[in-house]
């Protein structure tokens, strides 16, 4: 095993920038930024595409974080030129010091079949979800390879981007098993010649995000990116869904432990319940199809208790009937 993927040590990553995409409306990216700055000591640059939505959530931080230096950047990640910019503004803001960690976190979803869905929504989730984590790549990883101490690079996925296709979020699943397979060749292609750069992606289960309502503001607003006017959402209320911050909790322990594929289920002590999400017995039954070579339909047939068939929807945390919004 190359040394990109050993255990890091967090402590190597004090007084270093954290950068994170997707970072506004105090979902996942949030949640990111904010331990990095409370825990780790980590100045922070917050990327998101509404600068309203970008500054609010850098305010609030740095009201919690008043010694360190946190910059708010609007920036659109489907652009080479944004995100070129956006790093000439972070080596401005931060005087030299080194990049520690850059998450690719900005997304969007859709939740349709594909027979029902808008072909523009297809093209919006790739854009943002898949050539958007490949232009961060593009902006930041040569940063990373070019500085001589330990980093980390982490793209977000899904656990929807290690388990078998489902019915209702077929343009969304679709991005996040591409943005899994780039991640992985990202892994791969500099696991020789930058083994200081180490890669993860971030595959979560159920966290408390405003996602969908952010993505159909996105939407409504793509006439104007910049716009002050958007206004920042704050996440769901999901009852047994994880808040962002211990969700960013488990995300550093499993950077921390190692590992590349971050699983990030709802399980304790990140969660105050006993019903998680069952990610690995998901993942599994993936794989145990491609080992087959057969494709189990099984699920489409059932009638469970959230009122349509699901291949994913289904362990103890829906087998305990609670109605959710969506996670990632």
């Amino acid at each position: 095993m190359s040394r990109q993927q050993e255990k890091f040590k967090l402590a190597d990553l004090e007084g270093r920038v954290a950068v994170i995409t997707g970072a506004g409306n105090f979902g996942i990216g949030w949640g990111l930024a904010k331990y990095a700055a409370l825990h780790l000591h980590m100045h922070v640059a917050l990327i998101d595409l509404h600068e309203a939505t970008v500054e609010r959530a850098a305010a609030d931080l740095r009201a919690v974080a008043p010694d360190l230096t946190v910059l708010a950047l609007a920036c659109d990640v489907t652009s080479s030129t944004d995100l070129s910019g956006a790093l000439d503004q972070i080596d401005v803001a931060f005087g030299g010091v080194s990049i520690g960690v850059v998450f690719a976190n900005a997304g969007v979803i859709f939740n349709n079949s594909i027979l029902k869905s808008d072909i523009e929504d297809w093209e919006t989730t790739l854009n943002v979800n898949v050539l958007g984590v490949v232009k961060t790549i593009k902006a930041f990883v040569p940063r990373l390879q070019a500085q001589t101490q330990k980093s980390i690079f982490c793209t977000t996925a899904s656990v929807g981007g290690l388990v078998r296709g489902d019915g209702g979020a077929a343009s969304y699943q679709a991005s996040k098993h591409a943005v899994v397979a780039l991640t992985e060749s990202l892994s791969f292609e500099i696991a020789r010649k930058s083994p200081h750069v180490h890669i993860r992606v971030l595959c979560p289960c159920i966290v408390s995000t405003a996602l969908m309502q952010s993505s159909q503001l996105n939407k409504s607003a793509k006439n104007a990116p910049a716009s002050t006017d958007v206004a920042p959402i704050k996440p769901n209320e999901m009852l047994m869904g994880m808040t962002p911050e211990r969700h960013a909790q488990q995300v550093f322990d499993l950077i921390a432990d190692g590992k590349f594929y971050l699983v990030t289920d709802n399980v304790r002590p990140y969660v105050d319940h006993d019903f998680p999400f069952g990610a690995m017995d998901i993942i599994a039954e993936r794989f145990d199809n491609l080992k087959e070579l057969q494709l189990d339909n099984v699920d489409a047939f059932e009638t469970p208790a959230l009122g349509y068939p699901s291949s994913i929807l289904k362990g103890p945390m829906f087998q305990a009937g609670t109605r959710f919004g969506n996670g990632n």
